[in-house]
């Protein structure tokens, strides 16, 4: 979905806004609560439990649409895949350590491991490169897991994140890292949205803004304390802006599904009825055909064709059949053809064997000559 140009610059003041009021409210507790622990582990589980599914969740859209459209977006998307994954991953295992078991140092590489993936997108085809490995994702999860039960069970191999209640130097230095990272990232997908001007660039610019603010508000924070937990808000508020990116991007698919259901039916309905009209013409042509097949056969039945030459006696007109024998004309035709003979007798042959039967019927027909006309005996 893209944002218009005139609407553009609201954006870019809402964004700028952001950043404003999250240093403000990253400073302003101390005038108010003089940095009054504030230990409550069960909200911060749930806080960093909910963080973990929308982490994750954000993961499995962006390989969805990796999928469908990798090579346009030049691999990003499954670049931010792979640092969601790893966030979700390890978020679930901050989500049940305990304070000096492995809590900050798993918020820690949870936030480097993270940017490190969004940081490359900076790298032109790597996207592309990397995603055509099948085994990075597992490679990914694994390694997560493989760190999270480490850092639990193995505590005292990793270096210390607190002395005296203080973030110590490698922790501080983490966090550093992190933020340029973080801020890298959200730099290259604002330069994308200025010239894009899409809105799914602009809300990632948002998430690793408040990402980057974030792990801001972490190195000079102190642990449960308000501003410690305004870090955690923070990250938490990413999570959101993660969550209306996906019920976003879920109701834009619903949509698209919906529209393209809509036009197959009606597709499918226009087809039913050509369909139905070709069928019904096909019987009627096919039940034409079918007659005019009957009566060609039932005509090709009746008819007998007499050709060649006909053997014929010049006296009797006897004619000589295939076997030899002579046989009366009118027994030969009828065998050999659908004509049937009636007897009968013309006037010359009445006159020639019936004299007084030629009389009568001259004399009461009138004529003085012979007339063609035929007498039938039956």
């Amino acid at each position: 979905m893209l944002i218009s140009k005139k609407h553009r610059p609201f954006f870019l003041f809402l964004l700028a806004m952001i950043i404003l009021l999250s240093f403000l409210v990253s400073f302003l507790p101390d005038f108010f609560l003089h940095g009054i622990p504030l230990v409550n582990e069960k909200v911060h589980s749930s806080i960093e439990a909910l963080g973990a599914m929308a982490a994750i969740s954000m993961s499995l859209l962006l390989l969805q649409f990796h999928q469908k459209d990798g090579e346009k977006k030049k691999g990003e998307f499954f670049l931010l895949s792979m640092g969601f994954l790893m966030m979700g991953i390890l978020d679930t295992f901050v989500a049940v350590s305990t304070p000096g078991h492995g809590f900050n140092l798993l918020q820690s590489f949870r936030s480097i491991f993270g940017s490190i993936w969004f940081a490359l997108v900076w790298l032109p085809g790597f996207g592309i490169y990397i995603s055509k490995k099948k085994m990075v994702p597992w490679i990914v999860v694994s390694f997560s897991v493989l760190t999270g039960f480490m850092v639990l069970r193995f505590r005292g191999l990793f270096p210390d994140m607190l002395l005296y209640g203080k973030f110590t130097f490698f922790a501080i230095q983490v966090h550093l890292i992190t933020e340029a990272l973080l801020i890298s990232v959200a730099i290259y997908f604002l330069v994308e949205f200025l010239h894009s001007s899409t809105k799914e660039s602009y809300l990632l610019t948002c998430v690793f803004v408040l990402f980057s603010l974030a792990a801001f508000g972490f190195r000079i924070s102190t642990i449960w304390s308000e501003d410690w937990w305004l870090w955690n808000i923070q990250h938490f508020l990413a999570y959101t802006v993660t969550y209306y990116y996906i019920f976003n991007s879920y109701l834009q698919v619903k949509n698209e599904l919906e529209e393209l259901n809509k036009t197959l039916d009606n597709r499918i309905t226009e087809r039913t009825a050509e369909l139905s009209i070709e069928v019904a013409e096909r019987k009627r042509y096919g039940n034409e055909r079918d007659k005019m097949i009957a009566e060609l056969q039932e005509a090709n039945a009746r008819i007998k064709t007499l050709t060649g030459l006909l053997p014929t006696c010049s006296h009797c007109k006897r004619i000589k059949n295939s076997e030899g024998n002579w046989e009366q004309m009118e027994y030969y035709i009828q065998e050999h053809s659908d004509a049937q003979f009636s007897h009968g007798i013309c006037l010359d042959c009445t006159k020639k064997l019936y004299p007084d039967v030629y009389d009568e019927i001259h004399r009461k027909m009138g004529q003085e000559n012979d007339c063609p006309a035929t007498i039938v005996h039956s």
